[in-house]
C-alpha cells in the first residue's frame, strides 16, 4: 500500500474530524523516518518506504487504536458535581424565597430568578464545553482588549450604573452587569496572554505586567479595592506558575523576587489614602473589633451562633432574611440558618472537591495552554469562597462576595457556569491537541503495530 493511502486508511477509521490532521501528520513522520533508516541500511527509495508502511501495520487496526485515543471527553463525575452543587443551591433558595416572601412579597421573585439564570447558566456551560479552547492561542489579546473596552465604555457612558458612589453596573438592554463578578472573566483570559507570551524575555514580561495593571487599574477605580486585590493576586499566582515552568527567557529567581516586592506595591502606589469613605468605614469596622461597628457581622454572628447542627433555626432564618445580600452576600449563613451547620459543612466539602477536581485537571495537562487557563478558572473559584467564607465567618471585613453556584445574581451565577464549561473543554480535549502524553501512546501503538507486523 502507498502511503498516501495507508495515510487515507487509518484517519477514516477516526471519527473527530480535528484529530485527523495530527494523527496523519505524526503517522506520517513515523514511517518517512523509518524509511530513511531502512535506506541507510542500504535499501532503494522506493523499496524502503513500501517495508516502512508495512512495518505500521493493519491500517484499520491503527486506525481504530488510534480512534480510542483522539476521542472527545466528558467528565461525567465533574458534571454530576455540578448537578448536585446547583441542586443544593436551588433548595437553599427555596426555603429562602419561603421567609422572605412573609418579609416582602419578592421571596418567591428571587428564587424563579434563580432557576432561571441557573438554567441558562448550565446550557451556557455545555455550549463552552462543545468549544475547542485552543482558539484562546490565538484570540487572547483581541477578547482581553474587547472586555477592557466594554468596561471603560460602560463606566465612562450613560451605561454606567452608580449605587454609594460606586460605578458596580454597566445596563445593556435588559442586562445589568456586575463589575466586580465580570471582571474575573480576565484571570483566565490572562492565562491566555501568558501562553501567547511564552518563550519572549524581559520585553515581553513588561507587556504582561501592563495587561495585568489596567484591569487592577480599572477595578480599583470603581472602587472595588477588593476585586482589585483579588485580580492582583489571581494574576500573581497565574504568573508565578508560568515563570517557574520557564516559559520566558529570563531569571527566574530575579523575576518571581521583583514580583514579592510589585504585588504588596502596588495597592499601596494605587491607592495612597485614596479609600471611599464607605471602604474607610468597613476597615474601621472591622479593625476595631467591636461588633456594633459592623451591622452585618454582628447579625451573621448571630444567626451562626443560634443554628441547630441539623434542621432549621425558623427565628435565625427570619434575621438573617432581613439583611440585605441574605441570599448572595451572606448565602452561607442563610444556608446554615435554613438547613444546619451540617448542612453548611456539606456545601463546603463540595466546593472544596470541586476545587480539587478543576486543579487535578488542569495540572495534569500536557497541554500546556489547557494547563494554564485551567488554573485560571480554578483560581476565580478559590478566590470567590475564600472571600465568602471569610466575610460570613467575620474573618473578613463586610464586602461584596460571590459564593460560587449559590449566590443569587445573574452576572455571578452565569459567569461560574461559563468557566466550568472552560474546564469540561480542556478535559474533553485533552487527548485531541498535540501533548507529549498522547505523543507516547501513539509510539506504544505503532510500535506494536510493527512488532505484530
Amino acid at each position: 500500500m502507498k502511503l498516501e493511502s495507508y495515510l487515507n486508511t487509518v484517519t477514516e477509521q477516526i471519527r473527530f474530524q480535528k484529530a485527523r490532521s495530527l494523527v496523519s501528520d505524526e503517522l506520517r513522520a513515523h514511517i518517512l523516518d523509518q524509511a530513511e533508516a531502512y535506506e541507510a541500511e542500504g535499501m532503494f527509495e522506493e523499496e524502503a518506504m513500501e517495508k516502512a508502511v508495512r512495518d505500521m501495520g493493519d491500517p484499520v487496526e491503527t486506525g481504530v487504536a488510534l480512534d480510542r485515543i483522539h476521542r472527545p471527553q466528558m467528565s461525567a463525575e465533574l458534571l454530576i458535581l455540578i448537578g448536585l452543587i446547583s441542586a443544593a443551591s436551588i433548595a437553599v433558595h427555596g426555603i429562602l424565597g419561603a421567609y422572605s416572601q412573609e418579609i416582602d412579597g419578592a421571596g418567591y421573585g428571587y428564587l424563579w430568578e434563580h432557576i432561571r439564570y441557573t438554567g441558562l447558566g448550565y446550557v451556557l456551560m455545555l455550549l463552552v464545553y462543545r468549544l475547542d479552547y485552543s482558539f484562546f492561542a490565538k484570540y487572547t489579546k483581541h477578547m482581553t482588549g474587547a472586555l477592557l473596552l466594554l468596561i471603560v465604555l460602560g463606566t465612562n457612558t450613560a451605561l454606567g450604573v452608580t449605587i454609594n458612589g460606586a460605578m458596580l453596573y454597566i445596563h445593556l438592554g435588559p442586562f445589568f452587569l456586575f463589575l466586580p463578578t465580570v471582571m474575573n472573566l480576565f484571570v483566565p483570559l490572562f492565562g491566555g496572554l501568558l501562553y501567547q507570551y511564552r518563550g519572549s524575555g524581559y520585553g515581553g514580561i513588561a507587556k504582561l505586567l501592563i495587561w495585568a495593571l489596567v484591569p487592577v487599574w480599572i477595578a480599583s477605580g470603581i472602587p472595588s479595592l477588593t476585586q482589585a486585590m483579588v485580580l492582583l493576586v489571581s494574576f500573581a499566582v497565574l504568573f508565578a506558575v508560568a515563570v517557574r515552568k520557564g516559559w520566558y527567557r529570563v531569571n527566574k529567581r530575579i523575576v518571581l523576587a521583583g514580583l514579592a516586592v510589585l504585588v504588596p506595591a502596588v495597592p499601596l502606589l494605587r491607592l495612597g489614602g485614596r479609600l471611599a469613605a464607605y471602604q474607610v468605614a468597613r476597615l474601621q469596622a472591622f479593625l476595631s473589633g467591636a461588633p456594633e461597628y459592623d451591622y452585618f457581622a454582628m447579625k451573621s454572628r448571630e444567626v451562626l451562633s443560634g443554628s441547630r447542627l441539623v434542621g432549621m433555626a425558623p427565628e435565625n432564618l427570619m434575621k438573617v432574611v432581613e439583611l440585605p445580600g441574605f441570599n448572595n452576600d451572606y448565602v452561607l449563613v442563610s444556608l446554615i440558618a435554613g438547613y444546619g451547620i451540617l448542612a453548611g459543612v456539606l456545601a463546603a466539602a463540595l466546593l472544596a472537591f470541586l476545587l480539587m477536581k478543576i486543579f487535578r485537571i488542569s495540572f495534569r495537562q500536557k497541554n500546556q495552554l489547557g494547563m494554564i487557563l485551567g488554573c485560571g478558572c480554578g483560581l476565580v473559584y478559590l478566590m470567590q469562597i475564600l472571600m465568602s467564607f471569610g466575610v460570613n465567618l467575620g474573618i473578613l471585613p463586610t464586602t461584596a462576595t460571590l459564593l460560587p453556584f449559590f449566590s443569587a445574581g445573574g452576572s455571578g451565577t452565569v459567569m461560574c457556569y461559563i468557566l466550568m464549561g472552560l474546564v469540561l473543554s480542556i478535559y474533553r480535549y485533552k487527548n485531541i491537541l498535540p501533548e507529549p502524553a498522547v505523543e507516547k501512546k501513539m509510539h506504544r501503538i505503532f510500535r506494536a503495530a510493527r512488532l505484530k507486523a
